[in-house]
């Protein structure tokens, strides 16, 4: 998602309260400029001594492979110089080496 430029009126920090459990409240300033929803996945990131949030989509397998097939067909369609064979095998190459970075 591209970065959200937040309003004039709404300030950079607010006071957020943790509460049982981990729990925390995001403001309803920040859930309507992001257009966040009950049931939206974030990301928490670790940004030196504080952390990050940040919106995220969850996508399933099916539609994950579904994607990459359409994807691999567009790329292929503009290809001439690599067979399908090749592409295939530089695309599991770089799932393998994304797969095996830790997070």
């Amino acid at each position: 998602m591209p970065p959200v430029q937040l309003q004039k009126n709404i300030k950079p920090g607010s006071l957020i309260k943790l509460i049982r459990h981990g729990q925390v409240t995001l403001p309803a300033k920040f859930r309507d400029a992001l257009q966040l929803k009950e049931g939206d996945y974030l990301e928490a990131v670790m940004q030196g001594s504080g952390m990050m949030l940040k919106p995220t989509m969850i996508m399933g397998r099916n539609q994950a492979i579904k994607g990459l097939h359409q994807l691999l067909d567009e790329v292929q369609s503009h290809n001439t110089e690599f067979t399908q064979v090749e592409v295939a095998r530089d695309v599991q190459a770089a799932v393998r080496t994304t797969k095996n970075k830790k997070l």
